[in-house]
């Protein structure tokens, strides 16, 4: 029964600039947009400099406005508040806290899918 607790991951809350906030799974009708995000930001880590800071901050500013409404309980005022390097930073805490509730469901979808292949043979 504890496993089923992985399908309803709870949110993780975070501090941002003295106010707590939460991190809240992705839900599938922003995963696409997530995946977008994620993986723009993901490859900015691995060319890491200021112009290809800048470069994401041009090409993705609105999207990253838009994950962070999504999956974070901010608010639009209080995100276009936000200074740019505590979004991002608050992006790579939504990515990291996500990337964990995906990884702690896989297992226990491959066992429930190994257990129902075993069960049909």
């Amino acid at each position: 029964m504890s496993e089923l607790q992985i399908l309803f991951p709870e949110p993780v809350t975070v501090e941002v600039m003295g106010r707590d906030v939460q991190i809240l799974p992705v839900r599938l009708r922003h995963f696409e947009r997530y995946g977008k995000s994620a993986s723009a930001l993901v490859e900015l880590f691995s060319h890491a400099g200021i112009q290809q800071i800048n470069r994401y901050a041009e090409k993705h500013s609105a999207e990253l406005r838009q994950i962070l409404l999504d999956t974070t309980t901010l608010n639009r005022w209080q995100l276009w508040r936000l200074p740019a390097t505590v979004s991002v930073q608050l992006l790579a805490e939504v990515i990291r806290v996500n990337s964990s509730f995906f990884g702690e469901a896989l297992p226990a979808m491959v066992r429930a899918l190994n257990g129902a292949q075993s069960s049909n043979d």
